[in-house]
């Protein structure tokens, strides 16, 4: 639809709510499309949202709710009439069904448990077995909402089957080869099956090296094996090979957005990964943040007291004094820029805990270079200032510390990954508050040591 029609759709959807006339809500409904609503539903009062969800046609109003945020799902379950209640719940895939029951069930188990009760037992099976599994893991992401197959098919009677099965299928653009104990033995493609003469026995088309992940795996590395095949779908054994379900791109593009949202708050010395700011309530934003600044203040006191020891020295010589800050800024963002890349390349795999002595030899190298390179810089302005005594003390000073905190800066988060711990954790300013302290134990110790003060 066209950014002015969607305009017009959604004017018309907003005058309709006011007026509080459902035959004009549905009409300008039936102008918009799911992902329209949502890119405008922070817009909606929390009236008009129950509204909206309640005279969308069934279909459209689970895609809407599916991409809420879980505790949204969990107040709309316990406002909505039951009747779009029961509705819902029939249209959502398993695996979203089981994300809003969780929601809902942490808020209110007794609520959880009735919305149980009207499913039927077979979906309430199913989705109590994937609420089993954590929400981090392939189990926690994945959907039993597959096709499977047996190698001694036809392409015929694949499509005779299809007809019947897919639509209750989560896709079917491949489709999965198992056993008589349904463990995975190959992997077909729709198109594969379309070109294929009809007569063709699966096992004859199927690739037998599949691709897959145990339900125990964790949401990055399943994003990243993904990322890495271009694949739309993967599938999911548990310890003995059996299938157990799939996990589509739609949810691993949900896991990439949580998992770069987290290490950018983490980076940024942010407790809380799952926050909202639009959503979030003073004291949330207080919580998320207070404990890092505290830790990072501690930090600084210590820089404090290292300014304290040295008194003598820059009471004798003042001018060091003025170039104490370009050199601590220097040295936090070089520590800041190290850390952030090794970050990103552990959390993709391109680097691993083995690969330090790589990373140290490579960051020492550009870490002399980039010192060297602002040392000249900054010994220009030296020179202009008319500080000639202190240059090689200033020059010198710049040219370590850029070289250590280089150093710092990519070995800290492998150390961290080594123990255990998301190297995340290793954020920027924790970076910087290490940095200062080492950088003025450099510079002063080096003017005490250069001018024999």
């Amino acid at each position: 639809m066209p950014e002015m029609n969607v305009q017009a759709g959604w004017q018309a959807l907003q005058e309709a709510l006011a007026e509080g006339d459902a035959r004009l809500v549905r009409q300008a409904l039936g102008e918009l499309y799911p992902q329209e609503l949502l890119d405008h539903w922070d817009e909606l009062s929390r009236e008009h949202r129950f509204t909206v969800l309640t005279l969308l046609p069934p279909e459209e109003a689970a895609e809407v709710f599916s991409h809420l945020e879980e505790d949204e799902q969990a107040e709309l379950l316990k406002a909505l009439p039951p009747w779009r209640v029961k509705e819902l719940l029939g249209e959502l895939s398993l695996d979203d069904l089981t994300d809003a029951l969780q929601a809902v069930e942490e808020e209110n188990p007794q609520q959880a448990e009735a919305l149980l009760d009207q499913l039927d037992p077979e979906t309430r099976a199913e989705v109590e077995e994937l609420s089993e599994y954590e929400e981090d893991e392939a189990g926690g992401l994945m959907t039993p909402e597959y096709i499977a197959l047996r190698d001694s098919m036809t392409v015929d009677e694949v499509f005779r089957f299809l007809r019947r099965a897919a639509p209750d299928a989560e896709q079917v653009y491949y489709l999965y080869v198992v056993d008589a104990a349904n463990r995975l033995e190959g992997v077909v493609s729709l198109r594969d099956l379309i070109v294929a003469d009809p007569k063709t026995k699966v096992r004859e088309i199927m690739n037998p090296d599949v691709v897959r992940v145990r339900t125990d795996t964790d949401q990055e590395e399943v994003a990243r094996l993904m990322a890495d095949y271009n694949f739309t779908v993967l599938p999911v054994v548990d310890e003995k090979g059996v299938l157990s379900g799939i996990i589509t791109i739609d949810d691993v593009v949900d896991v990439i957005q949580e998992e770069a949202t987290e290490d950018i708050y983490r980076l940024g010395a942010v407790e809380s990964p799952e926050l909202v700011y639009s959503r979030s309530s003073v004291w949330d934003l207080w919580s998320a943040r207070v404990r890092w600044l505290v830790i990072l203040i501690v930090g600084a006191m210590f820089s404090s007291s290292i300014l304290e020891s040295f008194q003598n020295t820059l009471q004798a010589v003042t001018a060091l004094t003025f170039y104490i800050t370009i050199l601590l800024g220097a040295g936090g963002n070089t520590g800041n820029q190290s850390s952030t890349l090794i970050v990103r390349a552990l959390a993709t795999g391109d680097v691993r805990g083995r690969d330090w002595w790589r990373i140290l030899l490579k960051e020492l190298s550009v870490g002399a270079m980039l010192g060297v390179t602002l040392a000249i810089l900054l010994s220009i302005k030296v020179l202009i200032d008319g500080h000639g005594e202190i240059l090689l003390v200033v020059a010198a000073s710049l040219a370590v510390l850029m070289t250590v905190t280089n150093i710092l800066g990519a070995l800290l988060p492998i150390g961290i990954k080594k123990i255990g711990l998301d190297p995340a954790l290793i954020s920027n300013p924790l970076i910087a508050t290490l940095s200062d302290i080492t950088g003025l134990m450099i510079y002063l110790s080096m003017a005490r040591w250069l001018l024999h003060l």
